[in-house]
């Protein structure tokens, strides 16, 4: 084999293990954001601590948007590894930076509305 030859199987090993952390990673993100929501809206049902609800919400939906981000560039990596170029990057590329705008706005104000509610107001 030629050294040309050795990187592409390089590159390939190399993408496609970083594309199965991805997938394990989304995965686990994706458990946590569908257990956030839900235990975020049955909170809501019942008005005991209305502001915690809302940070277990948000967080849910702030996972929920980053593991759909990190599934889109996943995919994006196994199709680089089978080195194949479509039309659906784009819309994947899409997905992955929505996704993770949807982080980025959900995570920190669950994070500071979760800090908010265990502050005392008047204190």
């Amino acid at each position: 084999m030629t050294t040309a030859a050795d990187r592409s199987v390089l590159r390939r090993a190399s993408l496609g293990t970083a594309a199965l952390i991805l997938v394990a990673s989304a995965l686990v993100l994706l458990a946590l954001g569908v257990a956030l929501l839900i235990t975020g809206l049955l909170a809501s049902l019942h008005p005991h601590n209305v502001a915690a609800a809302w940070a277990r919400t948000l967080a849910g939906a702030g996972l929920l948007g980053s593991s759909g981000g990190i599934a889109a560039l996943a995919w994006l990596a196994f199709e680089s590894m089978a080195q194949r170029q479509r039309v659906m990057n784009r819309k994947l590329k899409f997905a992955a930076v929505i996704g993770s705008l949807l982080a980025l706005v959900c995570l920190p104000f669950a994070a500071a509305i979760g800090a908010m509610s265990r502050v005392s107001w008047f204190g």
